[in-house]
């Protein structure tokens, strides 16, 4: 199945999983990110890097008010984060996961038709 990926304003479609790895692992260089994989008229999932802080958003369809994925819940502050667009915008801190497994989240959305991950912990918007 092929999706679309949109990184930092680009766009580019991912027709197998080795595709979307060897992807992941070009863009793990770029230290700051806003990155999406979309399923055609389906879910969404987004992940936001500012070098080691990263976080998930998915959403189910357009206009979602989606999930975040949730980190430790006891982590106080907001992380900077720079949007495609050029704005920075501040989320919680408590919602930050390891890079690792955002990028497992990603295979795993891409792998299982637009699902989400079970081994993240979800906050539903």
């Amino acid at each position: 199945m092929a999706m679309t990926l949109f990184f930092n304003g680009q766009t580019e479609t991912v027709a197998s999983q080795e595709k979307l790895r060897e992807t992941l692992g070009r863009l793990d260089a770029v230290p700051q990110f806003e990155l999406w994989l979309c399923v055609e008229d389906g879910p969404s999932l987004c992940m936001l890097r500012n070098t080691e802080h990263a976080w998930l958003m998915y959403l189910r369809h357009e206009g979602d008010s989606g999930f975040t994925s949730l980190g430790d819940p006891d982590r106080l502050g907001d992380q900077a984060y720079l949007l495609s667009n050029g704005q920075q915008d501040q989320y919680p801190a408590a919602w930050c996961i390891d890079i690792a497994k955002c990028y497992e989240a990603l295979v795993h959305f891409y792998r299982n038709d637009g699902a989400q991950a079970g081994w993240i912990h979800w906050l539903e918007s």
